[in-house]
């Protein structure tokens, strides 16, 4: 890095230098969700007919295990993988969020200058408003997942209560200027449940999904062991949940009238009883797989790349 690119009007220079290299403009809204730990089946088996107006999730290959690096990457611009050649669902076919434009033969949608922290941080240098809203403890200070931020709460699991907040955070600070919007959805992550399950004094499903039961678990596989059927069920039921959640949240970017591109996805799976091994945070294919919906509100979809 040159002693040019280190003075405020040297990163000015790197700035608009890169909106060069990018396919889309700054005008547009974006909103990334995440339903965390859903698994890609469970998600295809819900029943979600709000996002399934706007088109199938792909089966996409996460980032990483467990939820910080996960987001992580993501935040740097590495959503989950999908390996199809669709632009955006694959990064080699064209990015979504890129920092650094170097050596690509086809522009991302969006890029930053390579001493841009992350894509967050990206957006709230361009003026972008930076909103966010998380379930998980790991976005609780002093996490760098709030890095970029303008806003940020953690509210625990609580999704119409997310909803709510991330609309009023718009609608107060992007008034007159775009957003970056945040999510992190947590009725799909153990022990499976949200507002709408009637209270138990009891409850065997979430007994077994319990932390106490997860981190003291064996962590080694056994042949015998299957798939629990009762914990999928509920997390598919947490799935149709927060599909009813997600028309409320999109209902107010479609009033805000930009063009908004949103990315629904998981930031990892779940072992469900496979192999006798239950939650995540290790690599297996239950874990990995996710799902992958990215789509347009306010216009056309994207055009693909040349």
């Amino acid at each position: 890095m040159g002693m040019l690119t280190r003075t405020p009007l040297g990163r000015m220079w790197d700035e608009w230098r890169h909106r060069g290299h990018q396919a889309g403009d700054d005008a547009e809204d974006f909103l990334l969700v995440t339903w965390d730990s859903c698994r890609y089946d469970v998600y295809s088996d819900a029943h979600t007919p709000v996002l399934d107006r706007h088109g199938p999730a792909q089966r996409a290959w996460a980032m990483a295990t467990y939820t910080l690096p996960a987001h992580q990457a993501m935040f740097n611009g590495f959503l989950p993988h999908v390996f199809e050649p669709l632009p955006f669902y694959n990064r080699y076919v064209q990015q979504l969020w890129r920092i650094s434009h170097r050596n690509l033969a086809v522009r991302p949608l969006v890029t930053f200058p390579e001493a841009t922290v992350s894509i967050v941080d990206g957006f709230r240098r361009r003026g972008y408003a930076t909103v966010g809203v998380a379930a998980m403890d790991w976005f609780a200070k002093p996490s760098p997942l709030q890095d970029g931020f303008e806003w940020f709460r953690v509210t625990g699991t609580a999704a119409r209560e997310q909803v709510r907040l991330v609309c009023e955070q718009v609608e107060r600070r992007a008034r007159r200027r775009p957003c970056f919007a945040f999510i992190n959805f947590g009725e799909t992550h153990s022990p499976f449940r949200h507002a709408e399950m009637p209270p138990l004094a009891a409850d065997p499903v979430a007994e077994r999904m319990s932390l106490g039961r997860l981190f003291n678990a064996g962590g080694v596989p056994d042949a015998a062991g299957m798939l629990d059927r009762g914990l999928w069920d509920r997390q598919r039921e947490c799935a149709e949940y927060l599909d009813r959640r997600m028309a409320d949240l999109l209902a107010c970017f479609i009033a805000r009238g930009r063009p908004t591109t949103v990315v629904v996805t998981a930031d990892h799976g779940e072992c469900l009883g496979e192999q006798g091994l239950f939650g995540h945070a290790f690599h297996h294919e239950k874990v990995m797989e996710v799902p992958l919906l990215i789509f347009r509100l306010n216009a056309p979809p994207h055009a693909p790349p040349a």
